[in-house]
């Protein structure tokens, strides 16, 4: 086997573990995005609680604001009671009882709201509670979730590391000006830096080759790139 030939052989199989560490390095970069993603559709599932929340502080507020107006009433009342013994006419009097009776007519109608809106809120702390529940349980889902992906990251990372060191070790057995060459292929070509010549096809970018390419190919006295994709061509010794 000649050199070039020999150097081919190492490649091959450097890529493959050149390919594996590729595909491990992009998976190992979508993982932030899946966080992200879960993080958003949990703030998405906090979001209707904060409505039920926000609907219970506005009725607590309308059951304060009826109870302070009847609060008022009341005070109005108790104020024309005591000037009813003070009165000196009868049209004065007849003036105040009517004042009273539409005051306490106004504070059934409170009363009888303030009841609905009570039952309101009781229901609406109701809804809170329910759903402050269920969005705990959402976050135990999303803990466990993201205890999943910071498992897979870790594994990830490990095989990679492994890969790696594969790689390294195997290009041991390259020149050094060859490796720097791949090296720069691999990197713009996610992971493939050869290509396997199939009649007169690149097998990677599929563009037919030029005879004088093909030739030194398999002449097999240097590495040929295609001109289309850059990638190291070969041909299988059985394809010859």
């Amino acid at each position: 086997m000649n050199q070039i030939k020999s150097e081919l052989e190492n490649l091959k199989k450097a890529q493959e573990s050149d390919r594996d560490l590729f595909l491990a390095q992009e998976k190992l970069k979508s993982f932030p995005q899946e966080r992200d993603a879960l993080k958003q559709k949990l703030e998405s599932e906090k979001a209707s609680l904060k409505e039920f929340e926000s609907a219970l502080k506005s009725m607590q507020l309308k059951q304060k604001e009826k109870e302070l107006e009847l609060g008022q009433k009341e005070a109005q009342i108790k104020k024309f009671d005591g000037q009813l013994a003070q009165v000196k006419t009868n049209k004065e009097y007849s003036a105040l009882q009517q004042e009273i009776a539409s005051l306490k007519a106004d504070n059934s109608l409170l009363e009888e709201d303030i009841i609905k809106i009570m039952d309101a809120v009781e229901a609406a702390h109701d809804e809170v509670r329910k759903e402050s529940e269920r969005i705990k349980q959402k976050e135990k889902e999303f803990s466990v979730l993201e205890n999943e992906i910071r498992e897979q990251e870790k594994k990830l990372q490990a095989e990679i590391a492994v890969f790696q060191k594969q790689r390294e070790e195997l290009l041991l057995h390259v020149k050094p000006e060859i490796k720097s060459l791949y090296d720069a292929v691999v990197q713009k070509r996610q992971g493939i830096a050869l290509a396997k010549v199939s009649g007169e096809i690149c097998g990677a970018c599929k563009m037919k080759l030029r005879a004088q390419i093909l030739n030194e190919v398999m002449l097999g006295e240097t590495l040929v790139a295609c001109e289309q994709c850059s990638r190291f061509l070969y041909i299988e010794e059985n394809a010859q």
